[in-house]
C-alpha cells in the first residue's frame, strides 16, 4: 500500500499543471470552473502557496514568465517527472482504497441521543430542508458543466456527491418517519433536573410576561 503524501489543494495544482504550464490564477480558473471548490477548498492564495511549496519539493518548476501589455510578469509553473510521478502514485492510492472518513454527521447521530426526541425530529427536519437545497444546486450545478461542454472525466465527483446527498436525505426521511410511527423508541437521557428546566423554559416562552 503506498502512502499518499501530497495535500488535496498540491494534487489539484498537479493535476492542472499535467495538462499545460499554468500561472496560479488562471489555475484557479479552471478548478472553480470544474468544481474543484466543491471538493477541495481552492482558492487563488491557496494555489499559489501550493505551487510553491511544490517547487520546494521538486514537483513543479518556474517554466516561464509571460507579460501581456502593460500587465505585471506571469510566471508559469509545469510539472517535473517526480511531480508527474508522485501524482499518478497518489491518485491510484485514493481511487483504490476506501478511506476512514469522519464526517461530522456521524458524531452527530452518535450523540443524537443526549436531546429529546422532539428537538431531533425538528432539527432532522431541518436539515433534510438544507439537504434538499443542496440537491436542487448541485443538480444545476451539473445541468451547467454540461452545458459549457466541460468533459465529464474533470467532475465525475458531482455526480457521486449528488447520490450521496440523494442516499442521506432517502435515509434521514426513513428515520423521521419511524419518529413519527414510534417505531424508533427514544429516550430521554436528560436528569430531571433539566428536563425541569427546559420544561420552565418553555413555559415562559408561550406565556410571554406582561
Amino acid at each position: 500500500m503506498a502512502e499518499v503524501t501530497l495535500k488535496p489543494i498540491e494534487i489539484v495544482a498537479l493535476g492542472l499543471l499535467l495538462e499545460r504550464p499554468m500561472h496560479p490564477y488562471e489555475m484557479y480558473q479552471i478548478a472553480t470552473q470544474r468544481r474543484e471548490d466543491t471538493v477541495v477548498k481552492v482558492s487563488p492564495g491557496s494555489l499559489y502557496r501550493a505551487v510553491y511549496a511544490l517547487e520546494q519539493k521538486g514537483y513543479a518548476i518556474a517554466a516561464q514568465v509571460e507579460r501581456e501589455g502593460a500587465r505585471p510578469e506571469r510566471t508559469l509553473f509545469e510539472i517535473t517527472d517526480p511531480g508527474r510521478e508522485r501524482l499518478f502514485v497518489d491518485v491510484a492510492e485514493l481511487l483504490r482504497t476506501p478511506m476512514t472518513e469522519r464526517p461530522r454527521v456521524l458524531q452527530a447521530l452518535s450523540e443524537a441521543h443526549v436531546l429529546p426526541a422532539p428537538r431531533v425530529r425538528e432539527l432532522l427536519t431541518e436539515r433534510v430542508a438544507q439537504l434538499g437545497l443542496r440537491i436542487d444546486k448541485l443538480r444545476a450545478d451539473i445541468a451547467t458543466v454540461e452545458s459549457l461542454g466541460v468533459p465529464e472525466m474533470y467532475w465525475i465527483n458531482a455526480p457521486y456527491q449528488l447520490t450521496m446527498y440523494e442516499a442521506e436525505l432517502a435515509w434521514l426521511t426513513a428515520q423521521l418517519a419511524r419518529f413519527e410511527s414510534g417505531a424508533l423508541p427514544w429516550e430521554d437521557c436528560r436528569s430531571p433536573e433539566e428536563r425541569a428546566s427546559a420544561t420552565a423554559a418553555k413555559t415562559r416562552n408561550f406565556y410571554p410576561a406582561p
